[in-house]
């Protein structure tokens, strides 16, 4: 069952929930879900990592813990109401709010005409490119043998900081996309996730 699926059986035994895993209040109530299945995730799991969990635990669900799952919504809801969401309508609204937030920022992002600014944010793209394929093409060396690895402290130490130069540049660049086009959900641990892997790749070479 993939998390579609069973995200659809939680709109039917959980509604309050499952209209807060869709907003951005999504990390508690996936939290009361996961208390249902006892399920503890990692302090670093991704969201798509939590989803993935719950739709497995969700498509081997016990009688017991169906049950389980519309207390557990009652006393989601019980929570929400305490802080202003007294049913799921309110906390809709609240996910609408934030998609409307989100559709302003772009619009008025591309206001913005400035010559400079865009050189600027040409110059910030650009250098971004650069450091992306000398990167990648350092790891490719790495990776075939074109670079011998003598010292593995080195390695680890220059992999350390070739994932902070390209982490640090692709947030300019990030943030020159979202200056222009408007920002987007999820682009900051994008950036993340890329540095991580870079620095993961020439590690797994020592």
């Amino acid at each position: 069952m993939d998390w579609s699926s069973a995200l659809g059986v939680v709109e039917k035994l959980a509604p309050m929930i499952a209209t807060g895993v869709g907003g951005p209040l999504a990390g508690g109530a996936m939290a009361a879900l996961e208390s249902v299945f006892n399920l503890t995730p990692a302090a670093d799991v991704t969201a798509d990592t939590r989803q993935s969990q719950l739709a497995a635990a969700i498509s081997g669900a016990t009688p017991d813990q169906l049950l389980a799952m519309t207390q557990a919504n009652q006393n989601y809801q019980l929570q929400m109401a305490t802080v202003g969401f007294k049913d799921k309508e309110a906390l809709a609204a609240l996910a609408q709010q934030q998609t409307l937030a989100y559709v302003s920022d772009t619009q008025d992002a591309r206001k913005y005409t400035s010559n400079k600014v865009f050189w600027l944010g040409i110059a910030v793209l650009t250098t971004f490119a650069v450091v992306m394929v000398m990167a990648l093409v350092g790891c490719y060396e790495v990776l075939t043998g074109g670079i011998t690895i003598k010292d593995v402290a080195v390695v680890a130490a220059v992999a350390g900081l070739i994932g902070s130069v390209v982490g640090y540049v692709a947030a300019n660049a990030q943030q020159v996309i979202g200056y222009f086009f408007g920002s987007s959900a999820g682009s900051e641990s994008k950036t993340t996730a890329m540095a991580d892997s870079l620095k993961n790749a020439i590690s797994a070479q020592k």
